[in-house]
């Protein structure tokens, strides 16, 4: 009867390591591209925060402010910025152009805003 909860836990132990590692791939890119802005804890007060016109979102209450419910796809249009019509203003960058110098294809864009969107929904305050 033991060996099922272990084959179990090593069957599930990849995805958990996936995810880990997603979750750290997206903190990293936000900490090399948005804490600029957003802070180290998504506040929305980084150390250029003073440069802005308007002060960052607090991206740690994403969730409380839509009902408890994560807003992937909104966060996601607005990372990339490119379908959005100047939603969050001249400030932030368009970050789907900026990837896209940067990886070339579409699937390489989703999967690093994706990766961000995984970080920011782990720093969720209820």
């Amino acid at each position: 009867m033991r060996i099922i909860p272990l084959i179990l836990i090593l069957s599930a132990a990849p995805y958990i390591a996936e995810s880990a590692d997603t979750q750290n791939l997206g903190k990293l890119d936000y900490m090399n591209n948005c804490a600029v802005c957003h802070g180290t804890e998504g506040k929305g007060d980084g150390p250029f925060v003073e440069q802005l016109t308007k002060r960052p979102y607090n991206l740690t209450l994403l969730s409380k402010k839509n009902g408890g419910s994560f807003p992937e796809t909104a966060v996601y249009n607005i990372i990339d910025g490119r379908r959005t019509a100047d939603f969050h203003g001249q400030e932030m960058p368009v970050w789907g152009e900026r990837f896209s110098d940067i990886e070339g294809n579409e699937e390489a864009i989703d999967k690093r805003i994706s990766e961000i969107i995984i970080y920011l929904e782990s720093i969720q305050i209820q």
